[in-house]
């Protein structure tokens, strides 16, 4: 039981873990030299642009939504949308 109470209150105090697989090399240097040109670890600065992208995700979703008709993609099969995203993705 205490061994439990003790788990609990380490992961309340630390957070939680978030994994991003497949980055380019490229992309993680420029990550880095933007952590250290402002002082921060590589995890500071990933966890404050996290913050940052979160609070702009939630007064989006307070202003109802973001701009994407309901139903937008009703009727589309769901290879096509798959589709649609990596093509999106890979430009």
């Amino acid at each position: 039981m205490l061994y439990a109470q003790v788990c609990m209150q380490y992961s309340a105090t630390m957070g939680i873990t978030v994994q991003v697989r497949d980055v380019d090399a490229e992309v993680q240097r420029l990550l880095r030299d933007g952590a250290a040109r402002e002082g921060l670890t590589l995890s500071a600065f990933l966890r404050r642009e996290l913050t940052r992208v979160a609070a702009r995700i939630e007064a989006e979703e307070a202003r109802g939504g973001w701009g994407v008709t309901p139903g937008f993609f009703a009727g589309i099969p769901p290879e096509q949308i798959v589709a649609m995203v990596r093509e999106d993705r890979d430009r």
